[in-house]
């Protein structure tokens, strides 16, 4: 159903445009670790390969729905089993599988900035579509201030 050159969508939610940062190896990296998630939760969403490219192409996710973003965040375990964002976990995988300083900054940035989406209030509980908006919307934000 999605070829591999499909991966780089992941990279994009991951990074929101800092992919432009990584090298070919980290690029390779985050799509081999990324893979099963992105395929697993695309199917149980039903979301074609044609919306993930046209996020990739805007550099947004505003289109692409909420709970598969949680569905990715829980399964790459960035979210916990209660749908919050857990940054220890993420930096280790970033750490793990990124090299790129600017990258790996950003996301210390992120993990400092955005674990305030766990203290919103969400209308799902710990199902996580909410609060994976709501990160992506602080990622968003950051990545505005900070600038490519």
């Amino acid at each position: 159903m999605f070829g591999y050159g499909f991966l780089s969508v992941a990279t994009v939610l991951l990074c929101l445009g800092r992919a432009s940062a990584l090298s070919p190896e980290e690029e390779s990296s985050l799509k081999n670790a990324l893979h099963p998630f992105v395929i697993e939760c695309a199917e149980e969403y039903g979301i074609p390969e044609e919306k993930f490219e046209e996020a990739k192409a805007k550099g947004s996710a505003d289109d692409i729905d909420p709970c598969f973003m949680s569905c990715f965040l829980k399964k790459a375990e960035f979210f916990d089993g209660d749908g919050k964002f857990d940054v220890e976990k993420t930096n280790e995988f970033v750490k793990s599988h990124l090299t790129s300083e600017p990258v790996i900054k950003f996301f210390e940035a992120v993990g400092g900035e955005c674990v305030k989406v766990n203290d919103e209030e969400v209308t799902d509980g710990d199902k996580g579509c909410d609060r994976a908006k709501l990160l992506f919307d602080c990622i968003t934000e950051l990545k505005s201030k900070i600038g490519d």
